[in-house]
């Protein structure tokens, strides 16, 4: 059985280490997952039909989160962003938040605040 497009996160991070670690965390949370190794494989992908949420990382090579941010604004997505950064300003959190992200974590990413975050976007 396929899970519903709601109970599905896309996760976009360079770092193959962070997109297994989240992989594995979103799993055992009993959500599936979409993994992408930059912004514009999540764009290339014409996934949106299939997720709920979207985790990124904020410093990618690229495109950045918030670049994505702008971009998935730009297509229409529905989908709530939650950005994920090992380098949080309040500058970098406020143009997120301000953009309509959802949630804004600094990395190392603890598991419940990243679970609940998502808990509480999902549709």
């Amino acid at each position: 059985m396929m899970a519903r497009p709601a109970s599905i996160v896309a996760i976009v991070d360079d770092d193959p280490g962070v997109r297994g670690s989240l992989d594995s965390l979103i799993r055992s949370a009993g959500m599936g997952t979409l993994v992408f190794g930059n912004a514009e494989e999540l764009l290339a992908s014409n996934a949106q039909d299939r997720f709920g949420c979207i985790v990124t990382d904020l410093h990618m090579p690229g495109m950045s989160g918030l670049d994505l941010q702008a971009e998935i604004g730009r297509r229409g997505w529905r989908q709530p962003l939650i950005v994920m950064t090992a380098f949080p300003t309040d500058a970098a959190r406020t143009h997120a938040l301000d953009a309509g992200a959802a949630a804004f974590l600094a990395k190392p990413i603890d598991p419940d605040s990243l679970l609940d975050a998502i808990e509480a976007v999902m549709p």
